[in-house]
C-alpha cells in the first residue's frame, strides 16, 4: 500500500497521540512507532524529530477505507502495546473512531476481537469483515 508523505506523517502523530494518552511515554510503544515509521519507508531522522516534536492535535483521517481500517488497527494495538489500557486510551480511541465514522460497535467488537490473538493482532480478513459488516 502507498501512501503519500503527509498521510505518513499523520499515521505517526496519531500514534504519537495514543502514546501519550495515558501520560506516560514507555519504549516499547517508541520502538513501535518506529518501526511503524521503517514500515511505511520514512526516514529515522524524520521519525525521531515527530517523536522530540509531536503535533498532538488531530489528524486528517486516511480517505481510503482499507486506509482507515490499517491504520485504526494499529492505533488499538498501540493502545495495547504496553499491556494496560488506560480509559483515556479508550477515550481516544473512541473518539478517533468517530472520525474515522466508525461505529462504537464496530470498535467494541474489534477489542473483544484483539483478545482473541496473540498481541492483539487480528487478522486483515477478519478486520475487513468485522469493518464491513452491516449492523457495525
Amino acid at each position: 500500500m502507498t501512501y503519500s508523505t503527509t498521510e505518513k506523517t499523520d499515521i505517526l502523530n496519531e500514534l504519537i497521540v495514543m502514546a501519550h494518552a495515558d501520560h506516560h511515554l514507555k519504549l516499547v510503544e517508541i520502538e513501535f512507532i518506529k518501526a511503524v515509521g521503517k514500515r511505511l519507508g520514512m526516514e529515522a531522522t524524520d521519525v525521531d524529530q515527530l517523536l522530540d516534536n509531536p503535533d498532538l492535535k488531530p489528524s486528517r483521517p486516511p480517505k481510503e477505507f482499507t486506509k482507515r481500517i490499517i491504520h485504526f488497527h494499529r492505533l488499538m494495538l498501540m493502545m495495547h502495546i504496553d499491556g494496560m489500557v488506560d480509559d483515556s486510551e479508550l477515550q481516544l480511541l473512541h473518539e478517533i473512531a468517530l472520525r474515522y465514522g466508525i461505529r462504537r460497535l464496530t470498535v467494541l467488537t474489534l477489542l473483544d476481537m484483539m483478545k482473541k490473538y496473540p498481541h492483539g493482532e487480528i487478522p486483515p480478513s477478519e478486520l475487513l469483515a468485522i469493518h464491513s459488516q452491516p449492523n457495525n
